[in-house]
Parts: structure tokens; sequence; C-alpha cells
């Protein structure tokens, strides 16, 4: 597993722990747990559109989970998110199905930092 694709930007984790929400839980908190369960379900979809060599899906897919992982400050999967997207626009589904594998890999020491107080 790469490391670096479990990295936070810790600017990104201050300046949203700053900001207010609507109940008792921060905004930070709760995007956190949008990205937990909606990240787990996007990958999986990215799974299957790699396996059934959807391309156009796949890269539809790698966009939402590109957005949602930059929105919570993983910086770093967000861009590997990006290549498997390029990817999958230029065709090269095996590289994107190999660079999955390691995103899949690092999703859960991922969401264990971003649940760290």
């Amino acid at each position: 597993m790469d490391d670096s694709l479990t990295q936070i930007d810790s600017r990104v984790i201050a300046e949203l722990r700053r900001l207010p929400a609507r109940g008792s839980a921060n905004l930070f908190v709760k995007l956190v747990g949008l990205f937990q369960t909606s990240s787990a379900e996007t990958l999986s979809q990215l799974q299957t559109a790699l396996q059934m060599s959807a391309a156009g899906q796949a890269a539809a897919v790698c966009h939402r989970l590109k957005s949602i992982a930059g929105t919570v400050g993983a910086m770093a999967f967000a861009d590997e998110v990006g290549r498997i997207e390029r990817l999958c626009v230029e065709g090269d589904l095996a590289r994107a199905r190999d660079l999955l594998a390691g995103l899949q890999a690092a999703h859960p020491t991922l969401l264990a930092e971003l649940a760290r107080p």
C-alpha cells in the first residue's frame, strides 16, 4: 500500500473543523461520515465498472470519488483517483485496475485517519 494515499491535508481539516453545521455535529464530522459511507460504495461501483470494461462509467465514478475525497482533505487519494479517471478516459483499463487495488488497500487506513480527533 502507498502510505501517501492515506495522508490528509491538515489545513483543509482545520478549516472544516472551524465551520459550524446544523445540529450537534460539526461540518467536518458530517462530511467524514458521508465520505465513509459513500466512498466504500463508490469504490465498489468503480471496481464493477472496470470489471465490465465500462470506461465511461468508470471515469464518471472516479470523478465523483475524486470530489468527495478532496472535500475531506484526502488530497493524495483524490489525486490518485484523478489518475484512474484519466486512464479510463484514455482507455487504459488494465492500468486503472492496477491503481484501483492501491486505493482499495489504502481506504481503511484513510478512514481511520479521518476518524482521529
